[in-house]
């Protein structure tokens, strides 16, 4: 018998240069960041690393105390530049609404944030535990780049953490400009799509492209230099010294050196919550916090704390050869960060 073929008409599609081309790269972008990362460096979450900010804390890191301009305290030599902003003036005056005080000013570091570079997503390390398990997706990764450069690529997630230690231990809550927060998770990176895609990072910030050209990479290269000097070049926003670059805003990051690859991510993180308006810093007179949308280096200085503890504070973009020795435990790729900020702080009493 005689069957008679079935014809199907099949429209004319339009063709997919209609479709806008940023709407293809973040559908691309979005399909990327759904496909699991490869786990080929991923270490188990330690349980030993619950926070203890008494026996954690490099408290020489907190010097030089600045009070009415004369410093206490000694710092080393390649610190130095760091506190350059402590005030000149030993003297200060504020007014907030109807409120007038003068007194004079108290500049010091405070140790006041967190920060996870971990391989494990959902690796807690302050508070020692994996919340959630990702069954392989979101995880850690190491290659290499055929470049002819020597270097890889490494990948992982970040986690911000508010942790006021002053505040902690109830410590110095006389002093007008110390946080009064508790301890709190502000920022976990394995929520955010544009940490794991480069692409779609760049879609939400698009200054980043601004710097990615080999003129901006050349200025690094003298941020890297001031950086292993103890200088730190606050207009070269976009440079980490020997740490890399704070652009693009995402978990991959060019590294020599592993450990100067977890304090760029976590460097990265402190400048991402700047750009998220997150962060604030003191004012230069020390009567408020403003926020910093384009971060001041010279404010911040890191301490290691996972796996191993560092013995002093580096300023950001310090060349791994003067402080990553001996700091990389075998078999463990997940580090804890405590960042020390600046703070300058008019102590005085309120006129009548």
């Amino acid at each position: 018998m005689y069957v008679k073929p079935t014809y199907i008409s099949i429209a004319r599609q339009r063709p997919c240069a209609t479709v806008p081309k940023t709407l293809r790269v973040a559908i691309s972008a979005v399909a990327l960041w759904l496909v699991p990362i490869s786990a080929a460096h991923a270490s188990p979450c330690p349980t030993n690393t619950v926070f203890n900010p008494i026996t954690k804390v490099q408290w020489t890191c907190i010097f030089p105390i600045t009070i009415g301009g004369v410093k206490i305290g000694t710092f080393e030599k390649l610190s130095t530049a760091l506190d350059a902003q402590s005030s000149e003036s030993p003297l200060c005056a504020c007014r907030k609404g109807a409120t007038f005080w003068f007194g004079v000013k108290v500049s010091f570091w405070s140790p006041s944030r967190m920060v996870d570079v971990v391989t494990q997503p959902y690796c807690m390390m302050a508070l020692g535990t994996d919340i959630l398990p990702t069954h392989g997706k979101l995880q850690g990764s190491q290659s290499s780049i055929s470049d002819g450069t020597n270097t890889r690529k490494m990948f992982a997630q970040m986690h911000y953490y508010i942790s006021p230690v002053w505040a902690m231990l109830d410590m110095f809550t006389d002093l007008p400009c110390l946080e009064t927060k508790g301890f709190d998770v502000a920022l976990m990176t394995e929520i955010l799509p544009t940490w794991q895609s480069e692409t779609l990072g760049e879609i939400i910030q698009p200054e980043g492209i601004l710097f990615g050209n080999p003129a901006a990479g050349l200025a690094c290269m003298a941020d890297s230099a001031a950086a292993a000097a103890g200088k730190v070049l606050d207009p070269l926003f976009w440079c980490m010294g020997s740490w890399g670059s704070t652009y693009p805003l995402g978990g991959d990051i060019h590294f020599g050196d592993s450990v100067e690859a977890w304090a760029g991510l976590a460097a990265r993180g402190q400048f991402m919550m700047g750009r998220l308006g997150l962060s604030t810093i003191s004012s230069a007179d020390g009567c408020s916090d403003i926020p910093t949308p384009i971060w001041k280096k010279s404010r911040y200085k890191f301490q290691m704390l996972e796996p191993v503890k560092g013995g002093q504070c580096v300023n950001i973009g310090r060349a791994g050869s003067l402080w990553t020795s001996a700091k990389h435990a075998p078999g463990h790729d997940n580090a804890q960060f405590m960042l020390f900020n600046k703070v300058i702080c008019c102590a005085g009493m309120s006129a009548p």
